[in-house]
């Protein structure tokens, strides 16, 4: 049982937050579960947003409001997926309190997520690149087959998007303008283009993915 591994003596846990997350894990009915978890994200989302900025400040990363958001968001569909496993690997006797163990959670799957933007950002920047740059009659040996299929495929990906987000697109991806060159354009933050940025990329990895299973 969950309550033989919460040791307060050995790693500072209070009573309160052992009997919050022992209730947590209990059993229960699915009021009273919605209740424990609201009173758990009350006491620890304040940690939670501190870890995802702390992350994205190491990193470098410039972000917005709703960035941060997003990405606390992430963290808490992390500990609530499969029934909570993540907070049921939680192990007292290993010497993490239990607010550093919800801490270390958040920075990993912030982490995880931001590699895995990273990731998508640049297959998508070459994917973009092949349907800005490869003309769709163009003939070429049969090695080129799957590029122009790809080109093909991301040209009508960007026929999906708005008229203001294909020129924003292309600008950045086709024009290469810089992100400060841009914000200064726009009346905007550099930070508000790079979030515009991560969230087209985002559309248009789902736009693809359509595109790809509905062939």
């Amino acid at each position: 049982m969950l309550t033989t591994k919460l040791i307060p003596a050995r790693n500072g846990n209070s009573a309160e937050e052992i009997e919050l997350l022992s209730s947590l894990l209990g059993r229960g009915t699915e009021a009273e579960r919605q209740t424990r978890w609201a009173a758990f994200v009350h006491r620890y989302e304040r940690l939670i947003a501190s870890c995802v900025r702390k992350v994205l400040l190491r990193y470098g990363a410039l972000f917005s409001r709703e960035d941060v958001d997003d990405l606390v968001n992430d963290v808490w569909v992390t500990l609530l997926r499969e029934d909570l496993k993540k907070l049921r690997q939680y192990d007292a006797t290993r010497g993490l309190r239990i607010a550093s163990f919800v801490g270390l959670v958040a920075t990993n799957a912030t982490i995880d997520q931001l590699r895995s933007r990273q990731a998508e950002t640049i297959s998508l920047d070459s994917l973009i690149e092949d349907s800005l740059t490869t003309a769709p009659s163009s003939e070429a040996p049969g090695d080129r087959v799957e590029d122009r299929e790809r080109a093909g495929l991301a040209r009508e990906a960007l026929g999906r998007l708005s008229t203001v987000e294909r020129a924003f697109v292309v600008d950045v991806f086709h024009a290469e303008r810089s992100h400060e060159e841009l914000a200064r354009s726009l009346g905007v933050s550099i930070s508000t283009i790079y979030s515009r940025k991560f969230k087209l990329c985002e559309k248009l990895a789902r736009i693809v993915a359509g595109l790809e299973a509905g062939a």
